[in-house]
């Protein structure tokens, strides 16, 4: 079983220098936080961050099955064929991948 994500809400901000840091959104000081939250719930820091990891890394391949999936859509609507099978084969593979299995 994978680690616990971050639960949302998440959120984009700037850090020094221009850099973009990604998470929890309502965390006044994130790190002092983020392990008060861990420790409050019994959660492993370091496998949950591993865990938000291979969730933002995912998220391009995530983009590109849902773009799939509205074009899916639409040649079904046209009535056209819905080559669904290869696109569900393609989603597993990265849900494995995001959960940390062997995929």
């Amino acid at each position: 079983m994978s680690a616990p994500f971050t639960p949302p809400p998440w959120a984009i901000t700037k850090g020094a220098y221009g850099a973009l840091h990604v998470g929890p959104a309502v965390l006044a000081h994130p790190g002092k936080a983020r392990i008060e939250y861990a420790a409050d719930r019994g959660h492993d820091l370091l496998a949950q961050r591993d865990a938000d990891a291979r969730l933002i890394h995912a998220a391009h391949d995530m983009r590109a099955i849902l773009s799939d999936l509205t074009t899916v859509w639409d040649a079904y609507e046209r009535g056209g064929p819905v080559p669904l099978d290869q696109i569900i084969q393609r989603a597993r593979f990265i849900l494995a991948r995001v959960e940390g299995g062997a995929a």
